[in-house]
């Protein structure tokens, strides 16, 4: 079975030269150095595995594309972006970008809201932890330093932090993303599918990457309420995390009497939005946000 990798491709910066390559092209290169590394790197790549590329722009370093590796070869011939050293990028890929779709575009890097290189060295990777950046390529697999999980959670925060979602009717999976991305926004540590023993809480909160929970949603459009409620009360029982159950109008009343009755103990602490609360808070936040990007507070 074909390994699954991730990769995050550093150039350190999208107004170096070298960077031309990738906005026409989107093409990329990595040098030769001392102990074979980026080599030993670029040879695991396949055809089809995702990457993220790093690098600064107006000041702030991050994650900026999402994009898929197309080609992978080999070439000492003279690429004419790279007019320092022509020839010095041996080992060179050809993307294309999945996020911000269609092509590599520099204005599409003043709509972004990148993963921080801080928030990168949060979630335990080293290399971001480190003053200075070099040209370089992370892989992230099994067996390797760092897991295709830690890249599979970069991804998710930096697709739910970028895409804007429209709900006009209830949908689960979209609500998870939705809360997921009001958490971000109000700059905590969303997860979704967080473990909850042998079970599975919709969408969590954390005040730092690596603490429990405080506050737990779980979404039910439909179906057993009961059981909702019973696993907000068991995160409430473990984390201390605030139960907010997202529903429909039409089921309020229900999780209601189930409240007073057998979870009556902590009725006081569950909360209950209807999704169209969640979906309309979640566009007044959206548009608060757009407005500090607008006026440069982000």
């Amino acid at each position: 079975m074909r390994r699954v990798r991730g990769f995050i491709i550093n150039i350190l910066s999208f107004n170096h030269p070298h960077a031309e390559s990738l906005f026409v092209e989107g093409l990329w290169g990595f040098p030769e150095d001392r102990i074979g590394r980026n080599r030993r790197n670029w040879s695991k790549i396949s055809l089809g595995d995702e990457a993220l590329i790093y690098g600064e722009y107006r000041g702030v370093k991050g994650i900026w594309f999402h994009c898929r590796i197309v080609d992978k070869f080999e070439s000492r011939e003279p690429v004419r972006y790279w007019v320092r050293d022509p020839t010095g990028y041996p080992y060179q890929i050809r993307l294309e970008p999945i996020f911000p779709v269609n092509r590599f575009k520099r204005d599409a890097l003043d709509r972004i809201e990148p993963v921080r290189k801080d928030e990168l060295a949060s979630l335990g990777i080293g290399y971001f932890r480190q003053r200075a950046d070099r040209w370089s390529l992370i892989v992230f697999s099994e067996n390797e330093r760092y897991d295709y999980s830690i890249f599979s959670q970069i991804l998710e925060l930096f697709r739910n932090r970028n895409e804007s979602l429209e709900l006009e009717r209830p949908n689960h999976e979209n609500l998870k993303r939705i809360i997921y991305q009001i958490g971000d926004l109000q700059n905590r540590f969303p997860a979704t599918e967080f473990p909850l023993e042998n079970r599975r809480i919709d969408v969590v909160w954390r005040r730092t990457s690596r603490s429990v929970p405080y506050v737990a949603f779980e979404i039910q459009l439909g179906g057993n309420i009961f059981e909702a409620l019973t696993k907000l009360k068991h995160a409430y029982d473990i984390w201390n995390a605030i139960p907010v159950l997202i529903t429909t109008e039409d089921q309020v009343a229900e999780a209601r009497r189930w409240i007073e009755g057998s979870f009556h103990e902590i009725k006081d602490v569950f909360r209950i939005l209807t999704w169209r609360k969640i979906v309309e808070f979640y566009r007044a936040k959206r548009k608060v946000r757009e407005f500090e990007r607008m006026i440069g507070l982000l």
